[in-house]
């Protein structure tokens, strides 16, 4: 019977040392239920970290807010002196747990902590409801988490906190009433946060500082910029600049998408760059006046989605040939 891996190498997408090994290891039979476990322990974190705010949102008005941040404080507490003792310490280096389940208690030391502060700053009204001071604050101490601990969900919690903290964030009504498109606060702190994110990554990489991060990072700072500048095009106002600055991104995230070998940040460069050159093309038909071409253009719609099809299937083969070619 012809497996997928055959198929593979019959095809030279893998090597015969990489097929023979392949071979070997299925015909040990292991089955492995290791990652679904994983991803249950992290739904439990979500469901109980929840669970503590809704139970808490109900029944303030009972169990009091200084109890329940004394409660909160001591289980942040114990969960940051069992995340301290077990830990190996800092390191460049990746550090590897034996212990699958410690990425999750740090994970859940972080989420306590983030909570804490920002519980802190509501019940003691400090600042009102500018939490831009305590969003900064959750950032920082989760990055020092992260790196410290080497765990990169507290580096996804972090980025997230520090994004906010810069302006990423939007207001359901804003989203609703399409009012985000034309918030030129929000794109600039989209093209300066990101363009934040690259320097740490290129720093990181040249002091060799958690290497592995880097596609934790690029990924956050590729669809930051991507959507930024596809935003920026759209607008009436500055879409050459936006496109320019399209350009320089596709080229970067083309460039890193083989350094790392990632086949989801090629395959996201090539969508989010095919997006921007098609709202460019009618964007430069509306701006010129050129829709004297559109009937011409409807005619040979289906040609070009089809064309497109093939195009996108080409790039990933020969992206993927050029992977194996470099190893």
């Amino acid at each position: 019977m012809t497996t997928i891996f055959d198929l593979l190498f019959t095809k030279k997408f893998i090597k015969e040392a990489q097929y023979k090994a392949i071979k070997e290891y299925s015909k040990l039979g292991v089955f492995s239920i290791r990652n679904e476990l994983l991803f249950l322990i992290y739904l439990s974190i979500l469901f109980f970290t929840s669970g503590i705010g809704i139970i808490i949102y109900k029944n303030i008005d009972t169990i009091g807010h200084i109890l329940l941040l004394l409660l909160l404080g001591i289980i942040t507490t114990i969960s940051c002196y069992f995340s301290y003792t077990k830990s190996k310490g800092f390191s460049k280096e990746e550090v590897f747990y034996e212990n699958p389940l410690y990425d999750y208690l740090v994970l859940f030391t972080t989420i306590l902590i983030c909570t804490l502060i920002s519980y802190f700053q509501y019940n003691f009204h400090i600042k009102e409801n500018d939490y831009s001071i305590t969003t900064l604050i959750c950032g920082i101490i989760s990055l020092g988490i992260a790196y410290y601990f080497d765990n990169k969900k507290a580096l996804i919690i972090s980025i997230t906190a520090l994004g906010s903290f810069v302006g990423l964030t939007l207001k359901i009504q804003n989203i609703l009433e399409y009012n985000f498109l034309n918030d030129k606060h929000l794109l600039l702190s989209g093209l300066v946060f990101g363009t934040l994110l690259i320097i740490w990554q290129y720093y990181s990489e040249k002091n060799k500082l958690k290497l592995h991060f880097s596609l934790v990072i690029l990924t956050f700072a590729l669809h930051l910029l991507f959507l930024t500048c596809l935003i920026g095009i759209v607008q009436e106002k500055n879409w050459i600049l936006y496109s320019l600055i399209l350009g320089l991104v596709t080229y970067y995230f083309y460039i890193k998408s083989l350094q790392y070998i990632t086949i989801s940040g090629y395959i996201f460069t090539l969508f989010y760059s095919y997006i921007g050159l098609n709202i460019i093309f009618f964007k430069v038909i509306y701006e010129y006046d050129l829709h004297i071409i559109t009937e011409f253009l409807t005619s040979v719609i289906p040609f070009y989605v089809v064309g497109s099809i093939i195009f996108f299937i080409k790039q990933i083969r020969d992206f993927k040939k050029k992977i194996y070619a470099s190893q």
